[in-house]
Parts: structure tokens; sequence; C-alpha cells
């Protein structure tokens, strides 16, 4: 690993997206998948098929569930809540894990420094089927979340639209996860996709994805 202005960003990963055809912008001091070579054909894909991003625009890490959210802001186990940008995950009843931008965890109180993680972005009508074509069984409501093991990773799979997941995992697994999903996603159409579709999917939202 590589620690960029106090945070963490995997270079084996990210050379992987380039040799994929991924051109990298920085954000927040992390490299990003900007696209992938055609913004407009990433989003048909996330609309028709199935797109793959690798989030590290995102962080995911284990806050106070106390602090910054008042005590009837935070869900019940099980569930999340956006609140600002930020998803609020409660975990159990004493684990909480935000998921937003590096800008939007500054400030907030970490449980645990250390820990580093990856996200992932599943979306289109297909990405049910490709994590449980992987072994993700899911099955979760909109803002359901649910902890189990991929990748020899906890990882934390959080249903944050209808057709759109997010997968946070350790670090040092990100690579593994995103080859498993690749494989598994291959007879579906699955494609990789970067933050320039998904930021005109979500400023321009498809029914049903956000």
């Amino acid at each position: 690993m590589a620690v960029v202005d106090g945070q963490v960003a995997s270079p084996a990963l990210v050379d992987r997206l380039r040799r994929a055809g991924g051109v990298m912008v920085m954000r927040d001091g992390h490299p990003v998948a900007a696209h992938f070579g055609s913004t407009a054909t990433e989003v048909a894909v996330c609309v028709k098929r199935v797109g793959l991003a690798v989030r590290s625009d995102l962080a995911a890490i284990d806050v106070d569930g106390g602090a910054p959210w008042r005590a009837q802001q935070v869900p019940s186990p099980g569930r999340a809540r956006r609140i600002a940008g930020t998803w609020c995950c409660r975990v159990a009843s004493d684990r909480v894990v935000a998921i937003a931008s590096w800008t939007d965890v500054q400030g907030l109180t970490r449980v645990d420094p250390s820990r580093e993680r990856t996200v992932l972005t599943l979306v289109g009508p297909r990405a049910h089927q490709v994590l449980a074509d992987a072994g993700l069984q899911n099955g979760l409501p909109v803002a359901g979340l649910r902890e189990s093991w991929f990748a020899d990773s906890p990882a934390l799979l959080l249903r944050d639209s209808p057709q759109s997941y997010l997968l946070a995992l350790d670090a040092e697994q990100a690579g593994e996860a995103w080859r498993t999903l690749l494989e598994a996603g291959r007879s579906l159409g699955l494609s990789m996709v970067g933050a320039e579709a998904l930021a005109r999917l979500a400023a321009v939202p498809a029914p049903g994805i956000f």
C-alpha cells in the first residue's frame, strides 16, 4: 500500500485499472478512473446491463456512532441512512460505518484509524445477479446492508438504490474482489465504468438506478 496525504491507495489495483483502459485522474489525493474510453457507452452499460466501478473517490470508515449524528438520525442495525451526502451504516448496535467522499469524512471520529477499505460499485439491472453469481446473496431492500465474507475479507454490502450496490472491503483484498466480480459478470455483459459515468447517472438518473 502507498499512503497519500494520510490516505491509502493500492498501486496494484490502480495498475490493473490502467491496464483495463482506465483514464486516471486525481481526486482528494487518490487516483480515480474517470472513464474507460467512452462515458456515453459506460452510461448505456449501467442502464441496460451492469457496470463495475472502483470507488477510489469514496472512504468507508468505522466511526463513533454518537457523532456527528444525533441519536435519532442513526438507523437501526442492518440499515443505512444518507445524511448530507454520507451513508451512515449501522452494522451492529455498537458499530457504525460511514461511506462518503474523502472530503466529507474529514473531521469524523474514527474508531479504528488503521483500518482502510476500498469501495466498489455495481450498478445496473443485472447487478443483483452478478452479486448472486459471485456468492454474495443479498435480497436487501434499498438502504439495507449486510456484512459477510468475500474475497478473503470482511465485506459490507449496501444497497444504495434499486439497481445499485456499494461493497466495502479491506483495501488489500480489493484487487481479488474486483477480479471475482469481473468473472462473475462476464456472461451478464458486465463492463468497467468510471466516475464520469456515475456522475452523469446521478445528475440525470435513469428510472430505478439512482
